[in-house]
């Protein structure tokens, strides 16, 4: 499909200043696109690196609570357990916003009002109340880095179609109608040359 040319109705050397200037700037345009596609693939291999890192970080707190919840609930009993965990409040609020990544919009998460770590609290209570700001913390940065690789990547399959159109569809039936037309042209100002010699010749043969 690429080795077709442009079909011009009327093929003019307007036209063939026209089909330049289109070149120049699909040429230009690509060159933006590709940029833009290079940079989103950067900003997708940091996030991936990012998330992972919070997944690790996540699960080791999380071993680490679940180790001290266990323990204070061998040393604790159950009872004690849910009377302390009774005394924290049960809701928590989720701020959502957005970021604009080169063009991408992303949300955000943060959480607010976090409750502090109560005071006088058993160590092993107050081990799992310590905790409970990061892992909230890690859960909304690692919701945020997700949904930013899920929009982050579905930009980057449309770009990569637009770009591939373009270098491999586009620009070369540009070039390859703008050669055929040059060619043409040329061709033709050398029959009017060559025309306009043997007109010459026979003139001066009657004179």
């Amino acid at each position: 499909m690429s080795m077709e040319i442009i079909r011009i109705p009327r093929p003019t050397r307007i036209e063939l200043l026209k089909l330049r200037k289109r070149l120049i700037l699909a040429r230009r345009f690509y060159n933006l696109l590709r940029d833009r596609e290079l940079y989103l693939l950067e900003t997708f291999r940091e996030t991936l690196k990012a998330v992972v890192e919070a997944r690790r970080r996540l699960n080791e707190l999380l071993i680490t609570t679940l180790s001290n919840y266990y323990t204070s609930l061998y040393l604790h009993g159950l009872e004690a357990v849910e009377a302390y965990s009774a005394t924290v409040p049960s809701t928590l609020k989720l701020q959502v916003g957005y970021k604009n990544v080169m063009g991408v919009w992303c949300y955000t998460y943060e959480f607010i009002d976090i409750p502090d770590p109560q005071p006088h609290l058993p160590i092993e209570f107050s081990n799992i109340q310590s905790h409970r700001r990061e892992i909230l913390e890690l859960l909304a940065k690692i919701s945020e880095y997700e949904k930013t690789l899920v929009n982050v990547g579905a930009e980057i399959r449309r770009l990569r179609r637009i770009v591939n159109m373009l270098e491999k569809v586009y620009i070369p039936r540009l070039e390859k109608t703008i050669k055929y037309l040059t060619m043409k042209f040329d061709e033709l100002s050398r029959e009017e040359v060559i025309r306009a010699i043997k007109i010459k010749r026979k003139i001066e043969i009657r004179e």
